[in-house]
């Protein structure tokens, strides 16, 4: 049951690094609704700062970095989760201790997004959490 858990919450996470393309893809799209929108989708385009190092960077520019490297750690966390799932055979206890770990980080990211964030991202991070939280806590009674 453990494995089937942690393998849950890795595909979570994998299909929320999808979707979250799909929403980066439509946030880099945007033209704004209304004036005000409009407004500011075109200052954080166009007002540049220098950063140093000869990097001049809009903050549209630093968004979509963070958006896109949100992305690819998710779909990177999923893979190696399941890299981990596919050789636990090798190093066994392993996987209870990647789920602890994973249920950690991403228990603390539920908090996050909680404070910080919209329902679709918080949704899917609780989701990885309690796959992961369920993995180990079954992983415990297994082992």
């Amino acid at each position: 049951m453990s494995r089937k858990l942690f393998a849950a919450g890795c595909w979570v996470l994998i299909v929320m690094a999808l979707v979250h393309l799909l929403g980066h893809y439509g946030m880099m799209a945007n033209q704004g609704d209304g004036d005000a929108e409009r407004q500011m989708l075109s200052l954080m385009r166009g007002e540049r700062q220098d950063l140093g190092l000869g990097m001049v960077r809009s903050m549209m520019d630093i968004v979509a970095g963070f958006s896109l490297a949100f992305s690819l750690l998710a779909a990177g966390c999923g893979l190696f989760g399941l890299t981990l799932l596919r050789h636990e055979h090798r190093a066994p206890g392993l996987l209870r201790q990647a789920a602890v770990n994973y249920a950690g980080i991403f228990g603390i990211l539920t908090a996050i997004a909680l404070r910080y964030w919209f329902p679709a991202p918080l949704a899917f991070i609780a989701a990885a959490f309690a796959c992961f939280a369920g993995a180990a806590a079954v992983g415990r009674r297994e082992a």
